[in-house]
This record gives C-alpha cells, sequence and structure tokens, in this order.
C-alpha cells in the first residue's frame, strides 16, 4: 500500500514528537512541557489526536491524547486570562500612582505581609504599612498580584528589608498610596 500526498501531509507535522515519544523517559526529554508554551503543546496535541484517527489507530488512543490536548489547551486559555487580568489591574495601578505624584510623601514601615490566591488563582501579596503625617499614625494596605511565586518571594523579601514611601492626600492624610519607584 503507497501512501498518498494527504497521508504525507498530514504525517510531516508529526515528525518531531516521534523522538520525544521514543526518548521521553530519559531525563533530557523532561523540558518539553516547561520550555514550550501551553498554547503551543495544547493545539499541537490535538493535531496529533487528529493525525492519530486519521491513521487508524484505537479509538482510546485518540480520545487519551485528544482529552490532554483539550486540557492544556484550557490551561492556555485559563493562563491568558490571568495575564490579561493583571495587567489591567496594572494598568489601574499606575492611573493612580500617577494622580498620587503631586501628593506629599511620607515614610511607611511594613507591618505584615500576608499571600492569598484570588478565585482565578492568582497568587496576591498584600501589604499592611504604617505611615506617619505630623505625629499621626495612619495603617493602610495594598495588594500586589505575581504570576510566578519566585517574583512574589523576591518582592516580599524586598519590602521587609526597606523602608516605603507613601503618597498621601495633603487634606485627608488617610487616603494614600504607595510609591511604586525604588520597589522591588
Amino acid at each position: 500500500m503507497s501512501a498518498n500526498t494527504v497521508d504525507v501531509l498530514i504525517f510531516i507535522p508529526l515528525l518531531p514528537s516521534i523522538p520525544v515519544i521514543a526518548f521521553w523517559p530519559l531525563p533530557w526529554e523532561r523540558w518539553i512541557p516547561k520550555k514550550i508554551p501551553k498554547k503551543i503543546i495544547g493545539p499541537y496535541l490535538l493535531y496529533c489526536a487528529f493525525a492519530i484517527w486519521h491513521f487508524k489507530q484505537p479509538w482510546w488512543i485518540v480520545s487519551m491524547v485528544g482529552l490532554v490536548g483539550i486540557a492544556v489547551s484550557a490551561a492556555a486559555i485559563s493562563d491568558l486570562r490571568k495575564v490579561r487580568m493583571l495587567k489591567q489591574a496594572q494598568e489601574k495601578k499606575t492611573r493612580m500612582s500617577n494622580q498620587a505624584r503631586d501628593w506629599p510623601v511620607a515614610e511607611g514601615r511594613v507591618l505584615h505581609i500576608g499571600q492569598s490566591r484570588d478565585r482565578n488563582g492568582v497568587l496576591k501579596l498584600t501589604l499592611s504599612y504604617l505611615y506617619r503625617v505630623h505625629d499621626e499614625e495612619f495603617y493602610s494596605g495594598e495588594s500586589f498580584a505575581f504570576t510566578s511565586v519566585d517574583d512574589a518571594e523576591r518582592f516580599e523579601s524586598g519590602c521587609r528589608a526597606r523602608k516605603l514611601k507613601v503618597h498621601y492626600r495633603q487634606d485627608q492624610p488617610e487616603i494614600c498610596v504607595l510609591d511604586r519607584d525604588g520597589m522591588p
């Protein structure tokens, strides 16, 4: 039986997966899921499921590869959504910081740093801090979102080690914004 043109065209994109499948147990192949983005692996696995179906392999293999492709694609979509939400939150904080640039500055110090995840799984650090204006103490807090635990830990250790700059409204010193310049 000879391969027709369609079979060859369907098979060619599968070539990169052959050595990965053959050598998967070896330690140097473990980098693949970490280095190649989910937004590429997911659709590629869906294509592999199609190709497996085209070459008339057992239904359970097609189903297994297809389900993994769907799961990885869904995770990629979720990650993209989280990144978009973080970007929007960052833009909002930047706008507020720009409005507060003309406000006076007080020195503050970190009282507590809390760590949590929101309903979308985004890691949040909440800084609770104290600052003084005209011998009166004010307490406030601000949350920061992170996509990686390492970034959050670096930020937390950097905040504990330094004084904070707090912009406050002259007429209402309890309204404040952290100065993000120079923050870790």
